[in-house]
């Protein structure tokens, strides 16, 4: 008997259901739509975040960043626990600045604040990746910008960054026979092509740590006070795991909500201040202010 199309695409739907429901597997089933079903994520009076200064304000070698120092030996390798995944959502709020962004970055930050920092395997960039906006065609002076995934000292881009707008953002990597792989959802709830940068390096790539291993977020450790974020950052959830796309969802909507949420969350903090970036999630994973400088409080909406 012939099946119509429409028919075929549920049954197949039913079937990856039922496969994925019925194994350890976390599987995604894409919504036909292209989109996530996620609440506004429109900032109330009652939410605060950290508002990062732009590149002109800060004096060349100065920083607003903070980092989590060697995050591998406190159960989040690059990519995650046996390659078995990281995923990090944040909302982000990207305010106009010429040249280059810095959101966050998992590499060496050692504190020299030198492309040594950045090259350090024999002048070659290895094991980090970052997502952030990033300057059409390069440039400090560059005013107009693409979504990025930067990796393997190549940028990746797909996405227009509309500036004075609230992204709700995702990212996923995990390691596999294939290779290590990396999406960055820039727009939830939208997942559709157009809305996610992607990229697999070969396998070799990220096998050895750096001298300094850190996860910063706010500043490029390699070029402090030229990349900073220029942005207000806040609703900061990271997994030590491969979030599904619909854990993503209901995670965005209520943290620690999903039983794979809840064993993995490795840190927490909705609202972030400049006084307190403490871990929320119990795990106590707690990040360090680089430097004396720190950014503004922002008080919603």
């Amino acid at each position: 008997m012939l099946l119509s199309v429409n028919r075929r695409s549920i049954l197949s739907r039913l079937l990856i259901g039922f496969i994925c429901t019925s194994s350890l597997l976390a599987c995604d089933v894409p919504p036909p739509n292209g989109s996530l079903a996620i609440p506004s994520q429109t900032p109330t009076t009652s939410d605060r975040g950290i508002e990062f200064p732009s590149n002109p304000d800060i004096k060349d070698g100065d920083t607003v960043r903070f980092r989590f120092r060697d995050p591998g030996k406190l159960g989040l390798p690059i990519y995650g626990p046996d390659g078995s995944g990281v995923t990090y959502i944040f909302r982000v709020y990207p305010k106009q600045q010429p040249g280059y962004y810095t959101t966050f970055f998992w590499g060496n930050d050692d504190g020299k604040g030198t492309m040594e920092t950045f090259e350090w395997n024999n002048s070659i960039a290895e094991t980090y990746y970052g997502m952030h906006p990033y300057p059409d065609k390069g440039g400090d002076a560059t005013l107009t910008h693409q979504w990025e995934l930067s990796i393997e000292q190549d940028d990746f881009v797909n996405g227009t960054v509309a500036k004075g707008r609230w992204y709700t953002q995702a990212v996923r990597v995990w390691s596999d026979w294939r290779g290590k792989h990396h999406e960055f959802y820039w727009d939830l709830p939208n997942i559709d092509p157009s809305h996610l940068v992607t990229h697999t390096s070969p396998r070799s790539w990220g096998e050895v740590n750096p001298p300094a291993p850190a996860l910063t977020f706010g500043d490029a450790p390699w070029n402090p006070g030229k990349e900073l974020c220029s942005c207000i950052l806040r609703g900061i959830q990271i997994y030590a795991s491969k979030l599904s796309l619909l854990d993503i969802q209901n995670e965005i909507a209520s943290p620690q909500s999903t039983a794979a949420g809840t064993h993995s969350i490795w840190y927490l903090n909705m609202n972030p201040t400049p006084t307190d970036i403490s871990d929320k999630s119990g795990r106590g994973h707690n990040p360090e202010w680089v430097g004396t400088q720190r950014p503004a409080l922002y008080t919603g909406p």
